[in-house]
């Protein structure tokens, strides 16, 4: 989990001097998000992971909601033996970054685009664990 957050906040850096993740909110003064840990299915690839993922991201866009990015990010585990990391082959975690403005496209959830992403995602993995994350937003400033 731990690796999970390390790479969650390095991701965020990417988006740095990008104000449009912004948002308010009396809890978070920063960018409300969701991150997810999820297992690989049988079946399951990184490349169908990220597929639902750009899909998602289409469906958003198609339905008037720009502001926010599903983003596929590796979990690593550290080796000490090796001084080395290893990509996890079993986990994986998204991140939906800034989530809270999907709020005005809830209402067509369900449709013909929607359930084709979650079918990929579900054809991929398996949620284990799901949370909202207020990233600082300091890491999004360009200082």
């Amino acid at each position: 989990m731990k690796s999970a957050v390390v790479s969650v906040l390095a991701l965020a850096s990417l988006f740095s001097g990008n104000s449009v993740y912004a948002q308010e909110s009396s809890e978070c003064d920063g960018v409300i998000s969701i991150l997810r840990i999820s297992n690989y299915v049988k079946t399951g690839t990184e490349e169908g992971l990220k597929e639902a993922s750009e899909k998602h991201d289409a469906w958003y866009k198609s339905h008037g909601v720009t502001e926010n990015k599903q983003v596929v990010i590796p979990i690593l585990q550290y080796n000490e033996d090796s001084d080395s990391f290893l990509r996890d082959s079993g986990s994986v975690a998204t991140l939906h970054l800034n989530s809270a403005v999907s709020t005005a496209a809830r209402e067509q959830q369900g449709d013909l685009m929607w359930n084709e992403f979650i079918t990929l995602y579900n054809e991929n993995t398996e949620v284990a664990e799901s949370m909202f994350v207020c990233l600082p937003e300091s890491l999004f400033s360009s200082q």
